[in-house]
């Protein structure tokens, strides 16, 4: 569903790129230098997609009838749609300060397993596994952005940034498993899960650029359509067991890309 409708949105932007392009080289009487009509500010918006996996574990022990067990948990993060918008303006000469913003929102699976200690026999651990489905993860970061706008025709304009992006991240997770012994003679033991919502915080940096074609104008603004690639990441460390002593880390962002309008102003 995707990619077709990112592939219908490009074909129809390279198609009116190529049109630009064509008329440029058209004799004709000479247009305004394209460097005349870059307006001050700009301001986007796109939906996208985001491409990214990977997954994240942790590990941890317990005391059970005077024994020692262990747990494990593991989860993985999968490519999901966005959201973003960008706003900003020029400030000297081609280059533009501007931020931008996105949002995504995904679901992965997970796993957890358990070894536990036997209530009548030492040393006779019994094993138990659940795996889990829509773990909920909602990602959302604001890029702070220096760029540098080249116009190339007198619609057709390529934007470059970078800068520093700070992510948020809430993220479901196997916080903790119960467990409820069977009959005698206690060969296998039952397990129930409990599911805990993280939220934590980072910093990491964006690079980008967007590809502008603007079709319409009027003395006060410009209106077009455009595309973007983008890498923002970063590193979030966050606690997946309750009674883990430590923070594992779950990589946020990745390579974006999206479609949408322009305004020019």
């Amino acid at each position: 569903m995707y990619r077709q409708a990112f592939t219908a949105a490009a074909f129809a932007l390279m198609m009116g790129v190529a049109t630009d392009l064509i008329a440029q080289t058209t004799p004709g009487p000479a247009p305004a230098p394209a460097s005349s009509r870059l307006s001050r500010g700009y301001f986007n918006v796109n939906a996208g997609f985001e491409s990214t996996s990977g997954e994240f574990s942790s590990a941890s022990t317990f005391r059970l009838y005077d024994e020692d067990g262990s747990l494990s948990a593991t989860q993985a993060v999968d490519s999901g749609a966005l959201f973003d918008v960008a706003a900003g303006a020029r400030v000297w000469r081609n280059v533009t300060v501007g931020l931008a913003y996105h949002r995504e929102a995904t679901t992965g699976e997970g796993a957890a397993s358990a070894s536990v200690p036997n209530p009548l026999v030492f040393n006779r651990n019994r094993s138990v596994a659940l795996s889990f489905s829509d773990l909920k993860r909602t990602e959302q970061a604001v890029h702070l952005q220096l760029g540098y706008m080249l116009p190339l025709t007198d619609r057709l304009d390529v934007h470059v940034t970078l800068g520093p992006s700070f992510f948020s991240l809430k993220q479901d997770v196997v916080s903790e498993l119960a467990f409820a012994e069977t009959a005698f003679p206690f060969t296998a033991v039952n397990a129930t899960a409990a599911l805990a919502e993280r939220s934590e915080s980072a910093t990491g940096f964006n690079a980008g650029a967007d590809v502008s074609y603007l079709f319409f104008d009027t003395d006060q603004f410009r209106l077009g359509a455009g595309m973007f690639i983008r890498y923002a990441g970063a590193t979030v460390d966050i606690n997946l067991l309750n009674n883990s002593n430590s923070t594992v880390g779950t990589d946020v962002g990745g390579l974006q890309i999206g479609f949408g309008a322009r305004l020019r102003f």
